[in-house]
């Protein structure tokens, strides 16, 4: 058992244009090797583009696409008496469903 207490809870940071979580969440996963400016680059261009193309609030596109890949059931593999393996269905939380829906994309 730890003897440390339990981690608090971090919540993300707002990237410095739009001021929102979600960007800094996909900034983060696009991120290698710690740079993080190139990052945004990449990003700030994609969102340039999608400004340009569609003419709508590139935000809420983004919103929109992660809230379309978010799953809501995930298997996990379990083992019966017997030994063999099977999937069992369990449902993922809100956060845990963000993260595979922003790495998924």
């Amino acid at each position: 058992m730890s003897r440390r207490g339990t981690a608090e809870k971090r919540t993300a940071k707002s990237d410095p244009i739009f001021r929102n979580r979600l960007v800094n969440m996909v900034v983060n996963r696009i991120m290698k090797d710690g740079k993080k400016s190139l990052a945004y680059q990449i990003l700030y261009r994609a969102v340039k583009k999608i400004q340009q193309k569609t003419e709508t609030n590139p935000l809420l596109v983004l919103r929109q696409a992660i809230r379309r890949v978010t799953p809501n059931i995930g298997v996990k593999t379990r083992r019966n008496k017997k030994g063999s393996t099977r999937k069992v269905p369990i449902e993922i939380g809100s956060k845990q469903g963000r993260a595979l829906a922003i790495r998924w994309l």
